[in-house]
């Protein structure tokens, strides 16, 4: 028992040291504006050649559209496990300046300058807020989308405005709030072009992260000078105001 009590405090300081790496992206973005890119159908190509020399978040299966274009985002994030051990090499050869990843990836990735990992606190809170957290070198609120935790990497690197792109969040088959499976026929996930496959993956929660966006929007009109707008064409989003992406560029 004394033994297994000593490993356990040993995995947490190592752990706690490896995301206080996190520090040093407090603030060193104060000011500027970022772009967080999600992978949703109304994704282009075109969109993404217009983003050059703009500072963006690319997560998930965003490596997808890499043949398609040289554009490559500033940073990348996922907090999605079962995603992350079945795309581990792609998303290792991801060309970016740093990684983010959940602490539990350590065990894929090791310990890489290019990476730093978090602790993601993984929380209930329908019907109610999401956690939103401001000092992510000692955790990250689970809002059950990648679009979530991207936010709040903004809010701490010091961004003052934060466009969404591509969340449609729309999806042809996702978890109502009882868990149960709700299929939409006409619907596609994934930008043009993309392979890519729900199955054996996690299903999205969109209850909850319709809470957790809408935690975002609360957080960001509490705090003056933290702006969130949707560039996303159509989708299901309406958490946030929506502006025209040809208006910012």
């Amino acid at each position: 028992m004394k033994k297994d009590y000593i490993i356990s405090l040993w995995q947490y300081i190592q752990n706690y040291s490896l995301c206080n790496k996190l520090k040093h992206f407090k603030g060193i973005h104060s000011g500027e504006r970022c772009f967080v890119i999600g992978t949703g159908p109304s994704l282009t190509v075109d969109d993404l050649e217009r983003l050059k020399g703009e500072i963006t978040f690319g997560s998930n299966r965003i490596f997808e559209i890499f043949p398609k274009t040289s554009w490559r985002p500033t940073y990348y994030v996922n907090q999605d496990f079962k995603l992350i051990g079945k795309f581990k090499e792609d998303i290792k050869a991801v060309e970016c300046e740093h990684l983010f990843m959940p602490i539990d990836a350590k065990y894929l990735f090791g310990l890489d300058e290019r990476i730093s990992y978090f602790i993601l606190r993984h929380k209930d809170f329908y019907p109610g807020y999401a956690d939103f957290s401001t000092h992510l070198n000692r955790y990250m609120g689970q809002g059950f989308t990648v679009t979530y935790g991207a936010i709040q990497l903004a809010r701490y690197m010091g961004f003052k405005e934060v466009y969404l792109l591509g969340i449609d969040h729309n999806y042809s088959i996702s978890l109502n709030e009882k868990g149960v499976p709700v299929i939409k026929e006409d619907v596609k996930d994934y930008f043009e072009g993309s392979k890519a496959s729900n199955k054996g993956m996690n299903l999205p929660r969109v209850v909850e992260s319709t809470m957790a966006y809408m935690t975002a929007r609360k957080f960001a009109d509490a705090h003056p000078g933290f702006n969130i707008y949707n560039a996303t064409r159509g989708g299901k989003l309406e958490a946030f105001e929506r502006v025209n992406l040809d208006d910012i560029l």
